[in-house]
């Protein structure tokens, strides 16, 4: 009885693990995934936004270009962001950081940093100076 009750134990212990592990399996790939195509298609997006804001009158006067951008807060999420700025600033930019935060009272604030490098740990990314971030890019997935 004993040998079954371990043996039941254990079965259902390397099962959660296993379903656990493969819904973070799952995550990370999306998430590399959406990076890479942001990466592939920045040029192509950042080009799509600029005539956009060109056919409007509101074309940008400084260089642009689109990066992932990494969401930090309640959870981690992947997107795309356009920057601005100088030409030698933007091209140090990899990747927009945006950290969530919750203020007092019902007030939240989404905080956006152009950094040096795509990570979901802040204390590797570095904030590029004479930059902003003129667009985000949200894209809907369906699972």
């Amino acid at each position: 009885m004993r040998k079954l009750i371990l043996a039941t134990t254990v079965v259902t212990f390397v099962a959660l693990v296993s379903f656990t592990l493969h819904a973070q399996l799952g995550s990370i790939l999306k998430g590399g995934a959406v990076i890479i195509l942001v990466k592939q298609f920045g040029r192509q997006i950042n080009d799509g936004i600029n005539t956009a804001l060109m056919n409007r009158k509101w074309e940008n006067k400084q260089a642009t270009k689109v990066v992932p951008i990494v969401s930090i807060g309640s959870g981690a999420y992947v997107g795309a962001a356009q920057v601005i700025g100088d030409e030698e600033a933007i091209k140090k930019v990899e990747a927009v950081a945006q950290i969530e935060l919750n203020l007092p009272g019902e007030a939240r604030a989404k905080v956006l940093i152009p950094v040096d490098k795509v990570s979901l740990n802040i204390t590797e990314m570095q904030r590029v100076y004479n930059v902003g971030v003129s667009a985000v890019i949200d894209l809907k997935l369906r699972f």
